[in-house]
């Protein structure tokens, strides 16, 4: 009996921690796993964020004015000029 109700508490303080645990991950949807390849248009693109820095990949994720999100090295130059036309661009809205 006493192993039984042990087992019940052991289970659900096991669900608890992983609920607990899921509330507060970002999870995948700010990492990177692989990156679009090719050049994307600068006109298209609306936002860019950072993934986390704990992600296996540092990456830039690249929102379309569609909606789409796209994830792309931040080592490469395409992205480099999207990264910096953006910055600029928040700059001049400031000032």
């Amino acid at each position: 009996m006493f192993s039984r109700l042990l087992l019940l508490v052991l289970l659900g303080l096991s669900c608890l921690q992983s609920f607990t645990m899921a509330m507060n991950a970002n999870g995948a949807a700010v990492c990177c796993f692989e990156f679009h390849k090719r050049p994307f248009p600068m006109a298209n693109v609306v936002s860019y964020e950072e993934t986390r820095f704990d992600c296996t990949l540092p990456g830039v994720i690249l929102t379309t004015k569609r909606g789409y999100r796209i994830c792309a090295d931040p080592e490469v130059d395409w992205v480099k000029l999207i990264i910096a036309n953006k910055n600029l661009a928040k700059t001049q809205t400031t000032n």
